[in-house]
């Protein structure tokens, strides 16, 4: 049986082909257009041409502030959380530049955060976090490794680089911290005198490792997650002065050492008196570390929720204050659905270290 051939179908496949090879033709055999595209891939041995662009290096430090946000700064309120608590922090950084857009960084930081919940006083629908009474202050120590895209491409040389380059980053982070708070200022204990800064981890002031209590106690050392956004401007050949604001997410709820439930006094006196009252702080009349005067708050807070006769204090003297627990002020962590975070900024001087001058083979 003879195959049926469709000649006009064959013609066309080949009068589209026809524009393929006309181009193909030109590409190879116009000299210009040829040698200037292989020249940029290939030296004239036939060897594959190496990159033109010049990798090089940077060492930086870098000075700002730093930001917590987390349970005692609602991310519901960014603004009052990012102005409320500012502290510092500073920063030193290895960076190498290995192409015109793409760059990677070794950095080192130290920063300092902290948070209060007396900054809630007279706030309508805070006043679970002001009842609450808790603060602290953490000095965050975070070796990170970041890579970073320059928005507009660097030159061939560092010494040619543009004036303004922004950049963006993002990478991975590994930071010790460790949070401490102030004892009462009428605390009677032997492990601490009142007004103390002290660590607040070993006390597991939420029953962390206790029996009946699910929680274990939280990594002193744990991961984040850097992103964020710079700026450098050149002053001179080997110099520039950058500005960089970068978030860190973290894999952990305890910055602050709040993060769950409240947990009884009397199963926090079997660690320890001192983790009982850093562990329930409500019913502090004088907060540790402003310094406020606390008792009336006290009284009306109690006297609108449990029973009237807490507003007078000849019906209900001091020692007669209940302790939050799930049903009165609910859970200790107010924002359980997120981890903690925190926000860097960071003015720098940036040095660029001049490439090593190869020298070409004696032969």
């Amino acid at each position: 049986m003879k195959k049926y051939i469709n000649h006009k179908h064959i013609k066309e496949k080949r009068r589209r082909l026809l524009p393929l090879f006309f181009v193909m033709f030109c590409f190879l055999y116009n000299p210009c257009f040829s040698q200037s595209f292989f020249s940029k891939l290939f030296n004239s041995d036939g060897t594959k041409r190496k990159s033109l662009y010049e990798p090089h290096s940077d060492i930086s430090f870098g000075i700002g502030t730093s930001t917590y946000y987390g349970d005692l700064a609602p991310y519901n309120r960014p603004i009052q959380s990012t102005i409320q608590n500012i502290r510092w922090n500073v920063a030193f950084a290895y960076t190498r530049h290995f192409s015109p857009h793409f760059s990677g960084r070794l950095g080192l930081t130290w920063a300092r955060i902290a948070g209060d919940d007396n900054k809630f006083e007279g706030i309508a629908g805070l006043e679970q976090l002001y009842m609450r009474n808790a603060h602290f202050r953490n000095d965050v120590k975070e070796l990170s490794f970041s890579g970073i895209y320059n928005i507009i491409a660097e030159s061939r040389s560092y010494r040619n680089r543009p004036q303004i380059i922004p950049y963006l980053f993002t990478g991975i982070a590994v930071f010790h911290h460790n949070p401490v708070a102030k004892a009462p200022a009428d605390y009677a204990g032997t492990e601490a005198y009142p007004g103390e800064w002290v660590s607040l981890q070993p006390l597991n002031t939420e029953g962390q490792g206790l029996t009946g209590y699910t929680d274990q106690p939280y990594n002193l050392v744990n991961v984040s997650i850097p992103f964020g956004a710079g700026v450098r401007y050149k002053i001179n050949r080997n110099v520039d002065l950058g500005f960089e604001v970068g978030v860190r997410y973290t894999f952990s709820d305890y910055l602050d050492d709040v993060g769950g439930y409240f947990a009884k006094s009397s199963d926090l006196l079997t660690i320890s008196s001192l983790a009982a009252a850093m562990g329930h702080r409500e019913n502090e009349l004088i907060a540790a570390y402003s310094g406020k005067n606390r008792e009336a708050f006290i009284r009306n807070y109690y006297g609108t929720r449990v029973n009237p006769a807490y507003n007078d204090p000849t019906l209900t003297p001091v020692n007669t204050f209940p302790e939050l627990d799930g049903t009165i002020g609910g859970v200790r962590n107010s924002s359980s659905k997120l981890n903690d975070m925190y926000l860097l900024t960071s003015f720098k001087i940036i040095y660029h270290i001049a490439p090593s001058i190869k020298c070409p083979v004696i032969k």
